[in-house]
């Protein structure tokens, strides 16, 4: 007798629940999780009809954009298409962009929108935010857009992201510190893979840009004989104990560039970075 639709949606809900378990229950070892929301997206039969498994989308501009958290995404939807953090100016109508610390992709659609025909990698360590990066850039049918799914380090191998292990998922805090830069957040590892910038390096790169939670001293410093191929730097600058930026200001400055702060959307003319403090804009530009 064949089977009915409801008999088929009970046979694959325990398929799925089966493999979700085997999942979860071979990578606890390794203290990795598996969210909810990556099994809803597995199984979407298990949820109620009609609700999609923590996903959401918005119109922005000409894009469509994909996000599972709401308030997240109309904040860093300010900071990048309203505050306009991300903006630089170049000569090359097809700049090559280096996009660390790409979260779901709104500063690499920000950048398309810039400039179109721009050549952007687009980095993203966390691999349920890079499944969501990687559906905005095939939807809105970007081309010459690289999607990597690992993190800028000083070398490469493997080691420990720590993420928001609460409800709320507030995704764009992933960090090498647990408990996110500010070390108030609940987190859990995961395992990704890590490489140097200079492997990105392999041609004149017209923006670095960087927001990676305080690995942002680590990361330069492990590639700067590549920094000469660079020639700006927009980066989020995070005040973590093992970042100084009175050191990381010189050594920009030393491999030639000029250097612009910023905090809290206003440009900071006299700035004591000796006693630099929270999260600090940075834009470095070639004299």
């Amino acid at each position: 007798m064949p089977f009915s639709s409801k008999r088929i949606q009970f046979v694959l809900g325990n398929v799925c629940s089966l493999h979700i378990y085997r999942r979860q229950k071979r990578k606890r070892g390794k203290r990795k999780i598996a969210t909810n929301v990556r099994a809803a997206q597995r199984c979407p039969f298990l949820l109620p009809p009609g609700i999609l498994p923590g996903m959401q989308s918005a119109k922005l501009k000409n894009f469509t954009v994909h996000y599972h958290n709401s308030e997240e995404y109309h904040l860093l939807k300010r900071e990048i298409f309203s505050h306009d953090e991300y903006y630089f100016e170049t000569d090359n109508p097809a700049p090559v962009i280096i996009d660390a610390g790409a979260h779901i992709g709104l500063s690499t659609l920000y950048f398309k929108s810039l400039y179109p025909n721009a050549k952007i990698i687009a980095i993203e360590p966390n691999p349920q935010l890079f499944e969501i990066l990687e559906k905005n850039i095939w939807e809105n049918q970007l081309q010459d857009v690289t999607a990597v799914n690992g993190a800028l380090d000083a070398e490469r191998g493997r080691t420990e992201l720590f993420v928001d292990s609460t409800k709320n998922e507030w995704w764009s805090t992933g960090s090498f510190t647990k408990g996110a830069w500010t070390k108030q957040q609940e987190s859990e590892p995961i395992e990704v893979e890590t490489w140097p910038l200079s492997e990105f390096i392999t041609q004149p790169i017209d923006l670095l840009k960087m927001d990676i939670e305080g690995a942002e001293q680590a990361v330069l410093e492990g590639s700067e004989e590549a920094l000469s191929q660079v020639k700006q730097i927009v980066m989020e600058y995070h005040s973590v104990k093992k970042q100084n930026l009175f050191y990381l200001s010189e050594m920009l400055i030393q491999n030639g560039f000029r250097l612009e702060y910023g905090q809290d959307g206003k440009t900071i003319t006299k700035f004591n970075i000796k006693q630099s403090k929270g999260l600090i804009s940075v834009h470095a530009w070639r004299k």
